[in-house]
């Protein structure tokens, strides 16, 4: 190749990248349709669902979380021309379908194991629960994290970021149980209920989770013994860590707050988004500077 098209190399890639984003979300809505019980059309536009439309964009922001993985951990050979960004345009392609797969596993595995005496699916299809569909927005985000997480691992392969998934959704699904169990009030309930100002901060934990999780099962694969070990201490650890520094700030944004009350009894939305958005921050913290 010559001086001149090395240089545009990285350009054309990028812009190739763009294009089979744009590709890739089309795709996304054609899978989806066969993948779920959903009718897609028909929730957003005859019934205008807006518990439905939650959940979808959080699927939608999901598989872009997981082409952006899957793009950032492939290098393309630029010196090979035009055959070697093919090649990873290919194998970019591959992986998304491959997370398209996995996003739908992991909605089914949450459908009814995450939210006790709850279909997720029932909830917004028949109930038009927003509160339903954030946390199935939720699920959909956390999994696309913790799937883009197990694609950045240098010396890994097809079959450590299955396993590495596949025990990150246990992980989220029990911490996510966990959650519940300290609120200090029903969540299931909440939800089941309709309260958005339950379902929201619900949702945020759960890509905080997430978050710990990206944590855990990205950095370069050193063996199965090394990995899960790492694996294991950065989730448990990152997860108490997150309870701690959670019930930390909650106590210095919202000094005269009451949150359970405020949730339970006043549906109050403002206090459960901040609620949330603080576990997430606090999440993010942890996965930069530790």
């Amino acid at each position: 190749m010559t001086t001149f098209q090395l240089q545009m190399a990285p350009v054309l890639l990028a812009i190739a990248h763009v294009v089979l984003g744009i590709v890739i979300l089309i795709l996304a809505k054609v899978l989806k349709t066969w993948l779920s019980p959903y009718r897609m059309d028909e929730e957003l536009t005859a019934k205008d669902n807006p518990a439905f439309g939650l959940a979808l964009a959080g699927y939608y922001l999901a598989v872009v979380i997981i082409f952006l993985g899957s793009a950032r951990a492939q290098s393309a050979p630029l010196d090979e021309g035009a055959m070697g960004m093919a090649r990873a345009l290919g194998l970019d392609l591959a992986w998304a379908v491959a997370g398209i797969v996995a996003l739908a596993f992991s909605r089914r595995l949450m459908d009814r194991m995450l939210v006790a005496r709850a279909c997720q699916s029932e909830q917004i299809t028949r109930e038009r629960n927003v509160a339903a569909g954030a946390v199935e927005c939720g699920v959909y985000v956390s999994a696309g994290v913790v799937l883009a997480g197990a694609l950045r691992e240098p010396g890994g392969s097809v079959w450590t970021a299955m396993v590495f998934f596949l025990l990150s959704q246990v992980v989220l699904l029990l911490f996510g149980r966990v959650y519940q169990a300290v609120a200090g009030y029903d969540v299931s309930r909440e939800i089941r209920g309709g309260n958005v100002a339950a379902g929201v901060p619900f949702m945020l934990t759960l890509i905080a989770i997430s978050l710990l999780m990206f944590k855990a099962t990205s950095g370069e694969f050193l063996g199965w013994g090394i990995n899960l070990s790492y694996f294991a201490f950065d989730a448990i650890a990152g997860f108490l860590l997150l309870l701690a520094l959670r019930r930390l700030v909650d106590a210095a944004l919202l000094p005269s707050a009451r949150i359970a009350e405020e949730i339970v009894r006043d549906r109050n939305l403002n206090v459960g988004m901040i609620e949330g958005v603080l576990a997430a921050g606090v999440a993010a913290i942890i996965l930069v500077l530790f």
